[in-house]
C-alpha cells in the first residue's frame, strides 16, 4: 500500500513542471507581444524552473538520492537567479567549483549504493541488481547482464554515458530507473521485451523514447519506468 501512494503521488507531479514551463513560456510571448513587460527582463527568471523542478524532486523524494539531487536543483537554480539577477558579484565561470562540490555530495550520499561507478568504462556482463553511476566531465558505458535487474541512478553534469540493458532482465514487475542530465545525457538500450514508461521531466532538454513496445499479450513483458530530468541535456531510450 504505501508503494502505491507512493506511485500516484508521484503521477501527479510528473506533468506540472513541464506544463508550468509551457506556460510560462506561453506567458513570457503574451505580455512581451501586448508590450506590458519586455521578454528580456522575464527571461532573466528562466532559472526559477531549475528550482520548481528540484521542489518537486524533494517533495516527491522517496530516498535520500532524490532528496539530494533535488537540494542540488534548487541550489543551482538559485545561484543562478542570483546572477542573472547582480546579487553574486562575477559570473558563472568563477562558480564552476560548485560542480565538484555538487558531485562530491552525490558521492557521498551514494557511497553505499551496489554498483556506483564514478566515470570510466565497466566491464562487461556486469551482474548487479543495481547499477548506479555518475558522469561528470566525462564518459560512461555500462553493460548490465544480471537476471534481477532492479534499477539505477545515473547522473551525468557536463558528461554523459551509454547504459546496455539488453542483456538484463527484470524478475520483479517492473523496475525504476532514476536519471538527472544537466548539460549532459545517456543513451539507454533496453531488450524488445520491455515496456518503457518515460516520466522524464525536460527543462531546455529532452527524451527520445525510439522503443517498440511488445505485445500485451507475449509473455515475459517486463515494465521499466524512466523517471528523472533533462537541464540542458537530453535522454535516448532505445531496443
Amino acid at each position: 500500500m504505501p508503494n502505491d501512494q507512493q506511485d500516484r503521488r508521484h503521477h501527479r507531479y510528473v506533468g506540472l513542471v513541464p506544463g508550468l514551463v509551457v506556460a510560462g513560456v506561453g506567458l513570457v510571448f503574451l505580455l512581451d507581444n501586448l508590450g506590458i513587460v519586455p521578454a528580456a527582463e522575464i527571461w532573466r527568471f528562466w532559472p526559477l524552473a531549475l528550482i520548481a523542478l528540484g521542489a518537486v524532486r524533494l517533495v516527491d523524494a522517496t530516498d535520500p538520492g532524490t532528496r539530494t539531487r533535488g537540494g542540488i536543483l534548487v541550489g543551482a537554480g538559485a545561484v543562478l537567479q542570483a546572477l542573472n539577477l547582480g546579487l553574486i558579484p562575477g559570473g558563472v565561470g568563477q562558480l564552476w567549483p560548485l560542480i565538484l562540490i555538487a558531485a562530491g555530495i552525490l558521492m557521498i550520499v551514494n557511497r553505499g549504493a551496489s554498483g556506483m561507478v564514478i566515470g570510466g568504462s565497466v566491464r562487461a556482463g556486469e551482474r548487479l541488481a543495481r547499477a548506479d553511476a555518475v558522469a561528470i566531465f566525462g564518459g560512461i558505458k555500462r553493460q548490465v547482464a544480471t537476471e534481477d535487474f532492479r534499477g539505477a541512478t545515473y547522473v551525468a553534469i557536463f558528461g554523459g554515458g551509454e547504459i546496455d540493458l539488453r542483456r538484463a532482465g527484470i524478475l520483479a514487475d517492473e523496475a525504476v530507473i532514476d536519471i538527472t542530465a544537466i548539460f549532459g545525457g545517456f543513451e539507454l538500450r533496453v531488450p524488445p521485451t520491455w515496456i518503457v514508461v518515460n516520466e522524464v521531466v525536460g527543462i531546455f532538454g529532452g527524451t527520445s523514447d525510439e522503443t517498440l513496445a511488445p505485445l500485451p499479450e507475449k509473455p515475459g513483458n517486463r515494465r521499466l519506468v524512466v523517471r528523472g530530468s533533462a537541464v540542458f541535456g537530453g535522454i535516448g531510450i532505445k531496443n
